[in-house]
């Protein structure tokens, strides 16, 4: 039998391989702000973070935000989910484990990437929306924690930044497992229980999934 166990995922470069697309998206409303930047330089930044480190003016922050998920939703399609994830995310359905979505993003980008799931119900989500400090704060995992009544010492957590890995553990999660991608080549990974080529490199999904 099965040990009980809670999944949290982080969205963007871990549900899907989003960082590059995010990143074009702010180049292209944001072409004289990134002239000088690389996206890994961005890494687990919240959009709002974002501007402000690029050094968009606060007067049209707002106006620049609204077109940034805008085109962002345009330009999204399924060949960004990230490997294995689908599968996953229906074998935890199927067997009744609870999961839910942590994110720094706005709730739109963040309904957005998880639409390409297809899921039958809402998706328990915290956004960068829905806390006033978000990673590598812990409130949105302790929001999640919390809003599915999860068992903190039952519960792993699958993140793709060091923000959210610090975020994780200062929510107390004992399990974190860092799932790096083609921008991840900044993240240090330190306090992360284990670094994963693939999902199925996780022994809590071992029989659940093969990739």
């Amino acid at each position: 039998m099965m040990d009980k166990f809670n999944v949290i995922f982080d969205i963007d470069g871990v549900i899907v391989d989003s960082e590059q697309l995010h990143f074009d998206v702010l180049c292209e409303l944001a072409p004289e702000q990134t002239r000088d930047i690389q996206p890994q330089q961005l890494i687990g930044l919240s959009l709002a973070e974002t501007l402000n480190a690029i050094g968009v003016p606060s007067q049209v922050q707002q106006s620049i935000t609204n077109r940034i998920i805008s085109v962002y939703q345009d330009k999204l399609s399924p060949h960004y989910l990230r490997p294995g994830i689908a599968g996953l995310i229906t074998a935890l359905q199927q067997n009744g484990i609870a999961f839910g979505f942590v994110s720094t993003a706005p709730r739109k980008v963040c309904l957005a990437n998880l639409g390409l799931l297809g899921l039958a119900e809402e998706p328990a989500l915290i956004s960068g929306d829905d806390v006033e400090q978000t990673k590598p704060f812990p409130d949105p995992y302790l929001a999640m924690l919390k809003l599915k009544r999860m068992e903190v010492r039952q519960t792993l957590v699958i993140e793709d930044t060091d923000l959210g890995i610090m975020a994780a553990k200062q929510a107390g999660i004992p399990q974190i497992y860092a799932w790096p991608h083609a921008l991840s080549v900044m993240e240090q990974y330190k306090q992360a229980t284990c670094v994963i080529k693939r999902l199925a490199d996780i022994p809590q999904f071992a029989g659940l999934i093969s990739i």
